[in-house]
């Protein structure tokens, strides 16, 4: 039950437990994709697309060909728990025309892709020119429009939660993206080389902090907002660091993937603008009593991550470019993407790349902590309000319809 200190809740409480679900699945997709960066096993099987259990049907004892297949069976996964969490969002829509419609679209969407799907799995064989199904993607189009407008529509008449459906329709789009990205990556290696795979790993991130934004938004607001002084300096701390931090995955999927000595140098230096972005964030955020509570727990997660990350970024830094070099050999006599990739090397890089993610979650989270608080507004579910019985104020507060189901 609401109380004036403890606002309600955009949408059920099992509904943020599955967007924290969704975000745990997918950093194990990060974790699977980082592996097969590292040990340079994108290639490891040309065949795509592939069912979820074309593994077991075309095993091999081969760590490459596995870590790459996991990676395809995460992804899957990933793209499940994201379509039933934005189904569960429209679910929540308190007009009822506009809730079924929604829905609709989403089932024909889903559908259209999977057709999408099975259409290019037809053309799969390594050699084979890639046709796209236009009718499949005819019809993914269209029920993307619907699904939008009638979103957008909610956010005209100022329906509660008609932005959170509309990202949670982004977080879906976007993961189906994901996959055709790295899809793409292994059918079209030979015509356009590696490069879709630095787009595949810097979309990844993308699609993880639209996600880690649901996860904070579908959970409970802060109680009070914070002075406007306080929230103009941290949101534009918070946002600079967003920016800076998305740059600097960039070049360090350049330096994964394409290194060569300006994307080096341009990933040292956007990492120390960060990290003095970083600093004076924590430091603006924890001097201020009234921003503390908010910056506090997230800030120290935002550190702690930091710190880390440099850490770990100077160890990978000289385990792919620095052996050479300590056993008396000049740079110029080897090429550090030539050379065998050690065990450790490959978790040092793998643990460096996600702590990289991992910070930019902790800002993205950060931004979203320190926004000024939604107004309320939009219709109110008469069964939850007949439900919460002698308190009906703290009901008017809930105005998702399906909190009441």
């Amino acid at each position: 039950m609401t109380t004036a200190t403890q606002p309600a809740r955009p949408v059920p409480r099992r509904l943020h437990a599955w967007a924290g679900l969704t975000v745990l699945v997918t950093l194990v997709l990060l974790v699977l994709g980082q592996l097969v960066t590292s040990f340079r096993a994108g290639m490891a099987d040309p065949i795509w697309p592939t069912e979820p259990w074309y593994l077991l049907n075309n095993y091999r004892l081969d760590p490459g060909y596995l870590i790459e297949h996991t990676h395809r069976i995460a992804g899957f996964a990933v793209g499940a728990v994201v379509s039933v969490l934005a189904l569960g969002l429209w679910w929540t829509e308190p007009r009822k025309a506009a809730r079924w419609a929604g829905l609709l679209a989403l089932v024909v969407l889903l559908g259209a892709f999977g057709e999408f799907h099975r259409a290019l799995m037809a053309q799969r064989d390594p050699g084979v020119a890639v046709r796209v199904p236009d009718r499949a993607v005819g019809t993914m189009l269209a029920a993307l429009g619907v699904v939008l407008a009638v979103g957008v529509s909610g956010m005209v008449a100022g329906t509660r939660g008609a932005g959170l459906r509309l990202l949670g329709i982004a977080g879906l789009v976007a993961v189906m993206v994901q996959g055709l990205f790295g899809g793409f990556r292994v059918k079209l290696n030979e015509l356009v080389g590696t490069d879709l795979a630095a787009v595949h790993g810097v979309f990844g991130q993308v699609v993880f902090c639209i996600l880690v934004a649901l996860a904070v938004l579908t959970g409970r607001p802060t109680p009070a907002d914070l002075p406007a002084p306080a929230r103009r300096t941290l949101g534009r701390w918070s946002l600079a660091l967003v920016g800076l931090l998305f740059v600097q995955l960039v070049w360090g999927a350049l330096v994964r993937h394409a290194p060569d000595s300006l994307n080096q140098r341009l990933h040292l230096l956007t990492a120390f603008l960060a990290v003095a972005t970083a600093v004076g964030l924590l430091r603006a955020g924890f001097a201020d009593p009234g921003a503390r509570p908010r910056v506090a727990a997230v800030g120290w997660v935002l550190g702690v991550l930091i710190v880390l990350q440099v850490t770990l970024g100077v160890e990978a830094w000289m385990g792919k470019f620095g052996d050479e070099a300590r056993r008396g050999k000049p740079a110029a006599s080897y090429l550090a993407e030539a050379q065998p990739v050690t065990e450790r090397q490959a978790a040092t890089r793998t643990a460096h790349a996600l702590t990289g993610t991992g910070v930019l979650a902790a800002a993205v989270a950060l931004a979203l902590r320190v926004r000024p608080r939604a107004g309320g507004g939009g219709r109110v579910s008469d069964e939850f309000t007949a439900r919460a019985g002698a308190d009906p104020a703290p009901a008017l507060a809930l105005t998702t319809a399906g909190e009441g189901r």
